[in-house]
């Protein structure tokens, strides 16, 4: 290529001096087939990224929708568990009274055990019961059924 010829696309000069004019590029059968290959194929990517912002924005929109509906749920879950923990503590409170209740139940059920003891063998010398063995006219507490359920 000599510097005289003119290149596709570069400037001609005129023989007479005239401006230099731009020559449109040839353009052949398989450049126009690629050039259409190139405009069907970016209509092609346009569309697929448009199809895929519209995903985006579905999965997005239902992502959104999820962490309204969880934090919902959180929250009465939160509800419930406050309740819940309110309803134990009043539970574990009424449990501690009734074992106090229950201990001293207990304690004043051994003393009035004990008095009754007490009682039983305060007056035995005075009274024998029929049920008693005396045994050389004397008492014997452990065969008095009475006596032995009193001392449990």
């Amino acid at each position: 290529m000599s510097a005289h010829e003119p290149v596709i696309g570069s400037p001609l000069t005129a023989l007479d001096g005239l401006e230099p004019v731009y020559a449109p590029p040839v353009r052949t059968a398989a450049s126009l087939a690629e050039e259409e290959r190139r405009r069907r194929r970016m209509i092609s990517n346009r569309e697929s990224a448009r199809r895929s912002r519209l995903r985006k924005q579905r999965q997005l929109e239902g992502l959104r929708l999820e962490a309204n509906r969880l934090g919902s749920q959180n929250r009465g879950l939160a509800d419930r568990l406050g309740a819940l923990s309110y309803y134990a503590a009043l539970f574990r409170r009424e449990n501690a009274r009734l074992r106090h209740e229950s201990a001293a139940l207990r304690r004043r059920l051994g003393d009035i055990r004990q008095a009754a003891l007490w009682w039983r063998l305060v007056r035995m010398p005075q009274m024998p019961s029929p049920d008693s063995a005396a045994v050389g006219g004397r008492y014997v507490p452990g065969n008095d059924p009475i006596l032995a359920s009193l001392m449990v």
